[in-house]
């Protein structure tokens, strides 16, 4: 059986806390306890500074419930009362909803005491609260804390891999014509929307890690390639976005040779055909070794590739050749969208390989 750190702390914490209310004769220690396993939950992966708002909003919360104690001594009304207004308070004012579930359950505590000794016993279970959520922050955050760079590299590099295989894919498919249905499209669009939300998510978590530099001068930020993974994550959209683009202009050119009666496609744009496969290429490899770059391996790095100064001959050669009509002048507009798209692929993947990282020391 596997037992994970989350785990391990989340005990560790109630025991913790738990011994510190005994210790200091607080009562009663079971809301130090759960206020531990809640606060637990809701920290792992959070920065330092999300674990002092979390502490600045339940001290709120404690002063909110103790006034309504002292002025409201009917419990029912009381704590209906305080969830009203932490929850104004939290989402119209100071406009951190992620943390009202924890105030209001604090809250809810401190009320529930005996109103016979309501202030005594309120200061009592405030306490309590507080201990459980302190030991729990800084058990999260000295105690193996959550270490996201690894699962988020390889969730980039999965997220790639999929952008990349759209766009080579959707490229051939206007090359060749074979159009993708309606229900492919739409699982592909699923499948990429989840991986993107998922690398999202995690490069959130990773740039709200609370990252410790020991003592010394040459100690490198691993935050440091945090701009790089930002960059990453936009160019595998990017390569996604002109995916979808190219598979409505292979649709849009389907139909136009269809309504030309399918004309033999000329020497001159099978030339461009191959030439955009050379590029695509060219622009594969250098994804491959951004995604070496990306896991902080050993990367080669290329020169910008040229592609306009190769296709101008290409197509003037073309021009000549062929009729001044709409058909091929809307020909030439799509090939020109297309060959932006690779260009721009090779293009963006040079840049990231090409980027330097500015290391904090």
């Amino acid at each position: 059986m596997n037992i994970g750190a989350r785990t391990l702390k989340t005990g560790l914490a109630v025991a913790v806390s738990v011994y510190i209310c005994i210790l200091l004769d607080i009562e009663p220690s079971l809301f130090a306890a759960t206020s531990a396993v809640v606060c637990m939950q809701q920290s792992l992966g959070r920065s330092f500074r999300n674990a002092l708002e979390e502490i600045i909003v339940n001290i709120i919360a404690i002063i909110v419930a103790v006034a309504i104690g002292l002025a409201i001594p009917l419990q029912f009304l009381s704590m209906a009362l305080a969830t009203i207004i932490l929850i104004i308070i939290f989402t119209k004012v100071i406009k951190v909803p992620n943390q009202i579930v924890l105030a209001v359950i604090s809250a809810i505590f401190i009320l529930a005491s005996p109103q016979e000794q309501f202030l005594s016993h309120a200061v009592s279970r405030s306490l309590a609260i507080l201990i459980g959520m302190v030991t729990a922050n800084v058990i999260n955050l000295t105690i193996a804390p959550p270490r996201y760079q690894k699962v988020l590299e390889d969730k980039l590099i999965e997220l790639n891999n999929f952008a990349v295989r759209m766009f080579v894919d959707a490229v051939n498919r206007y090359l060749y014509l074979n159009l993708a249905s309606e229900e492919e499209m739409h699982k592909n669009k699923a499948e990429f929307n989840s991986l993107f939300q998922e690398a999202e998510n995690l490069y959130d978590l990773y740039r709200k890690e609370w990252n410790v530099l020991w003592f010394g001068k040459n100690k490198k930020d691993p935050k440091a390639r945090k701009p790089l993974y930002k960059e990453y994550l936009n160019y595998s959209r990017g390569l996604w976005q002109r995916s979808q683009d190219l598979l409505f202009l292979a649709a849009e050119r389907k139909t136009r040779r269809e309504e030309a009666n399918d004309p033999a496609v000329s020497p001159e744009f099978e030339h461009v055909f191959e030439m955009l496969h050379n590029v695509m290429f060219s622009a594969t490899s250098y994804n491959l070794q951004l995604q070496k770059k990306v896991k902080g391996e050993e990367a080669a790095q290329f020169p910008e590739l040229r592609v306009w100064s190769k296709l101008h001959a290409i197509l003037n050669e073309w021009q000549e050749n062929t009729p001044s009509t709409s058909f091929y002048y809307h020909a030439l507009i799509e090939l020109s969208v297309v060959t932006y798209s690779i260009r721009w692929f090779a293009k963006e993947s040079s840049r990231l390989l090409n980027l330097e990282m500015e290391m904090s020391v």
